[in-house]
């Protein structure tokens, strides 16, 4: 399974695009170069005691390749028969040892998987956007439906029947919201005394509640991604 990202830590990040072939010992019998995650705290642990977390570690061989702010990662040369002792010991110092052996092959091969895997997003995103386009007013409306829906059932709950009651859309800015509340606590503050206080209400048996408790029945339409979609 391949993923295109542009988000990714030290102990996922593709290696591949990072690394060169003169940070690592290839082709060597004994000798093996590991790829480790160190944190930015301890940048000076690592570079003063790496070489002591097994037998065998080459000094001087630690190279840091790159830094994200948080982390960096950090080349080490060793023998192979020590590789095991050292990433046990390095995981108790929070050290991560990558699982990765260098290969200009599969380095290749993965390269040429982003870039179709790029070519591919690209190719999609207009149809996805105008599938998106095509959709979204029938998903909207629907979704509006089951507000009205909720919206019913939740005033015959309350108030009983027959359902004289009337509904309502408001679109108040955000500097009026509190004017707007006050407003219609006093026009139907009488329909539930106990939500005449304000919304600081505990649980009401036999009511269900999503949110703050009014003495009118009131369901939240949230549109704040068509102001994303606009700024996008």
């Amino acid at each position: 399974k391949a993923v295109v990202s542009t988000q990714s830590t030290g102990v996922t990040r593709n290696l591949g695009p990072i690394v060169k072939e003169e940070d690592f010992v290839v082709s060597s019998e004994y000798l093996i170069t590991v790829v480790v995650v160190v944190p930015k705290m301890s940048y000076k642990e690592w570079e003063g005691s790496y070489w002591k977390l097994a037998d065998f570690v080459v000094p001087g061989s630690s190279k840091k390749i790159v830094e994200d702010g948080e982390q960096a990662l950090y080349t080490v040369t060793m023998f192979r028969k020590t590789l095991d002792a050292f990433k046990n010991n390095a995981r108790e110092r929070k050290f991560v040892v990558r699982d990765f052996t260098y290969s200009k092959e599969k380095i290749e091969q993965s390269k040429k998987e982003v870039t179709n895997l790029q070519k591919a997003k690209v190719k999609a995103y207009v149809p996805l956007i105008r599938w998106l386009k095509g959709n979204f007013s029938e998903a909207f409306v629907n979704w509006v439906h089951v507000k009205a829906l909720r919206l019913f059932t939740e005033s015959v709950l309350r108030y009983g029947l027959p359902a004289t009651f009337m509904t309502a859309v408001l679109e108040p800015n955000k500097k009026s919201e509190k004017k707007l509340r006050e407003k219609l606590y006093s026009m139907y503050g009488n329909l539930d005394k106990s939500a005449v206080e304000g919304p600081e209400m505990g649980d009401i048996p036999g009511v269900y509640m999503t949110g703050d408790y009014h003495p009118y029945v009131y369901f939240d339409i949230n549109t704040s991604f068509v102001e994303s979609a606009r700024e996008f």
